[in-house]
């Protein structure tokens, strides 16, 4: 027995009384309810996000958000990417949005073994219709990450010997090991 797809409005999903420990997603407008990640997961975001912020104190320009934000890509979407960068000082804008309306220029996915290439391919080509420059792929299972400057096909496949630089970040470099140490 499959289960039933609830579908709802942006304003809906907006409103919705989402159970405090879940969190979810509003797929072109589709409820989706996301699974709670591992370990090695959220220690990659973690070390993307100091990695990022340290850059960003460094050189200024922006900053890194976790998942914890959704954003609004298109009046029936809804995605948290696992980190969003957002350059530019847009601390006004971002004080009290719940759904923030300001696309990043990057979207980071730390991909798990449950996610599909479908729908990994669907964020992506929501991600880019939005707006987003460059959405970087993390797959912890083979220790590599692929950097994608559009819908269609990586722009940058990356090994564990390998660094994550972006022409949006001049000055970042992350050494994929240490992703993975």
């Amino acid at each position: 027995m499959s289960a039933t797809k609830v579908l709802l409005t942006a304003e809906e999903f907006d409103r919705y009384p989402f159970a405090e420990d879940r969190r979810y997603e509003l797929d072109e407008g589709e409820l989706l309810e996301m699974t709670r990640p591992a370990y090695k997961h959220n220690r990659i975001l973690r070390i993307l996000v100091v990695k990022l912020s340290n850059h960003f104190e460094k050189h200024g320009g922006g900053e890194a958000l976790l998942s914890e934000n959704l954003y609004a890509l298109s009046p029936t979407t809804r995605r948290a990417p696992d980190v969003a960068v957002i350059l530019g000082d847009r601390h006004a804008e971002l004080w009290d949005a719940k759904v923030i309306s300001i696309i990043p220029e990057i979207a980071i996915e730390v991909l798990s073994p449950s996610e599909t290439i479908p729908s990994t391919h669907r964020k992506l080509k929501q991600y880019f219709q939005a707006g987003v420059k460059e959405v970087w792929l993390v797959h912890p299972e083979n220790r590599e990450a692929e950097v994608w400057t559009g819908p269609w096909l990586p722009e940058t496949m990356l090994t564990e010997n390998d660094s994550l630089e972006s022409v949006l970040l001049p000055g970042f470099t992350l050494p994929l090991a240490a992703l993975f140490s």
